[in-house]
């Protein structure tokens, strides 16, 4: 229980650092790699939009929209992770925050699946949720046992 906390605020990082890499990753392709930017794993937006280039740049304008969301959201979870929960200051209010976010996210993505019945990448959605989760229940318990300690 001693160590909690840091590695509560540590997943916190991690979690943000891994969010900020894979979505700069997603805008590179979007935006840089046309081979790279694939739909379904295997089909590039040229090779969706049937050579009409409106539609292919609309498909990769899509997902350049994405990634700089995944990309607020990552500086989100670190400048969090990095500041005030870091410092034990306003841990509640940081967890609240980090939560909130994570969940709106997994709702947005899992929405695919009753909307479009599109279950491709919802799964993405619950490895944030769960490390977000653990780690936040990780350092409110740290924070209660350091509580007991000092009582």
């Amino acid at each position: 229980m001693k160590h909690a906390h840091t590695v509560s605020w540590a997943v916190f990082a991690l979690l943000g650092a891994g969010t900020l890499a894979a979505s700069f990753g997603s805008a590179y392709a979007s935006y840089l790699d046309p081979s790279g930017d694939l739909i379904a794993g295997k089909y590039t937006p040229g090779e969706v939009a049937d050579g009409d280039a409106e539609i292919a740049t609309a498909l990769s304008a899509r997902r350049g929209t994405a990634a700089a969301f995944g990309v607020s959201y990552g500086i989100l979870l670190l400048g969090v992770a990095l500041g005030p929960y870091r410092r034990r200051r306003q841990v509640r209010g940081a967890f609240v925050l980090l939560l909130l976010a994570t969940v709106a996210n997994a709702v947005v993505i899992l929405l695919r699946v009753p909307l479009l019945a599109v279950h491709f990448g919802a799964a993405s959605a619950n490895l944030p949720l769960l490390l977000v989760t653990v780690a936040a229940v990780a350092g409110v318990l740290a924070k209660n046992h350091s509580r007991a300690a000092s009582a």
